[in-house]
Order: structure tokens, then C-alpha cells, then sequence
């Protein structure tokens, strides 16, 4: 009986686990230095780009308060607390793929893995994203 209820409690903690998984990479979160911001639901896949709703559902999104161009996430795969994401622009010409990084404090850590530069046009020149951006979540 015992292996019988240690077991049934396993299955239940595994099932748990990868349900939450699924449900951490979800919400906004905002860089105020950088004015970037990331907008994600990686589980439900149904975020809308404002003012773009032209590309239907997406994974999310990433943009800065001080121009209209996004990068749209066009995949995800999540393990644990990491999301490998591949990302486009607008205009569809360049993509590049990251790291997303679920840390401890609610936090996000973005780190770029390969492909084109994260940039937004700001003031009629390229603002360069570095490569690791950590973003917090909106309202922080």
C-alpha cells in the first residue's frame, strides 16, 4: 500500500512540476533603463502585438516605449526555468535566437545566443541592445 501512495504522490509532484513549468514564462516584464519591454505567454501562445495585430497570435513580443519596431517571438522551447526563443522583426529581414533565464527574484535574464544584433531605431540612429538584459516584471 505504501509504494502504492509513494508512487501516486510522485506522479502528482511530476505532473505539477511540468505544469509550472509551462505557466513561468508568461506576463510582462520591462526594462526602465533600456525602455524595452518583453511581452510573453509561452504556454497559451495568444499574445497580440498592438497597433501589428496583423501577425494574429505570437509567443510575444519585445519593443521599446520610444518607436514602434518589435521583435516577435516566433518559437519557444521551455525547460525548467530556460526558454530558447527565436525572435524576428517587423520586417521580417533579420531574426536572431536567446536565452530566456526565470531567476530566483521573479526576474528575467535575457542573453542572446546567435544571429542578428537586438536593436530599436531611436532618434533616427540603431540603439544597440547589449547582449544580457535582465527585466523585471511590470509594476516592479
Amino acid at each position: 500500500m505504501k509504494k502504492y501512495l509513494l508512487t501516486f504522490i510522485a506522479v502528482v509532484f511530476a505532473t505539477a512540476m511540468m505544469a509550472q513549468d509551462k505557466n513561468v514564462f508568461q506576463g510582462k516584464f520591462k526594462n526602465e533603463e533600456l525602455k524595452i519591454s518583453l511581452n510573453i505567454n509561452f504556454q497559451e501562445k495568444n499574445v497580440k502585438v498592438p497597433g501589428q495585430e496583423i501577425f494574429g497570435d505570437v509567443e510575444g513580443y519585445m519593443d521599446s516605449s520610444q518607436c514602434t519596431h518589435v521583435w516577435v517571438i516566433v518559437s519557444s522551447e521551455v525547460e525548467g526555468n530556460t526558454a530558447v526563443i527565436e525572435m524576428v522583426n517587423n520586417y521580417g529581414s533579420e531574426d536572431f535566437s536567446a536565452l530566456l533565464t526565470l531567476n530566483a527574484d521573479g526576474s528575467l535574464t535575457y542573453k542572446h545566443l546567435k544571429g542578428s544584433t537586438l536593436k530599436f531605431p531611436v532618434n533616427r540612429k540603431w540603439q544597440k541592445i547589449p547582449q544580457k538584459v535582465t527585466f523585471l516584471p511590470a509594476g516592479h
